[in-house]
């Protein structure tokens, strides 16, 4: 029996020394399949002359002409202020208001956003729009984009402008008599519109 062990042993022997000699089989690994992300094109803050663009274009532009409308409208619906006559040169001189409103408003904002570093360029939504409008006109309303990532941050710009508007407007070609809820009215009637105004356009 033993001999039969060592004889067989012996016959393969030369068989095992060559599949020991030949290169081991490796499958290759599958390729790994590429994920194509997004890119999202980073933020750039805006240089003076975009800022003074942006000031231009908010404060004397086609949407305050038409914004100025409307709050002329609001205003002589409302007899507000009472003393100034009613019909076609009411109207007038409410239009002329608030056209005075919008411009120190927008100044006062352009001059706070420098101080503050705010950025407060009108964001748009690109198409197809994945963001919902109200939520969009509410950050063109009352937020701003800061630092060299462009966070959402309160604006306090965007904020205090409109109690400048209308506090110029009540202590300069208001009639006598208007005081702080004048003031605070004024105010809340502007961000009204303002946000009416971003939702829309």
């Amino acid at each position: 029996m033993k001999v039969m062990i060592t004889l067989l042993l012996s016959a393969f022997a030369p068989v095992s020394l060559v599949l020991a000699q030949r290169p081991s089989m490796q499958v290759p690994d599958a390729p790994t399949p590429t994920v194509m992300e997004p890119v999202t094109p980073g933020y750039t803050p805006p240089t003076h002359g975009e800022r003074f663009k942006s000031y231009l274009g908010q404060t004397y532009g086609l949407r305050s002409i038409l914004e100025a409308a409307a709050h002329a409208g609001i205003a002589q619906a409302r007899d507000s202020p009472s003393q100034w006559p009613e019909g076609a040169q009411g109207y007038a001189d409410r239009y002329g208001s608030a056209a005075g409103e919008i411009a120190v408003r927008g100044t006062t904002e352009y001059a706070l956003a420098a101080l503050f570093r705010e950025d407060i360029r009108r964001v748009y939504c690109s198409h197809p729009c994945t963001e919902s409008r109200f939520k969009l006109a509410f950050e063109n309303t009352f937020l701003a984009r800061k630092g060299a990532d462009g966070h959402e941050t309160f604006s306090v710009a965007r904020f205090v402008s409109p109690f400048s508007g209308s506090a110029v407007a009540v202590n300069t070609w208001y009639p006598s008599g208007a005081g702080r809820v004048d003031i605070a009215k004024e105010a809340g009637v502007q961000w009204g519109l303002r946000y009416i105004r971003n939702l829309i356009w």
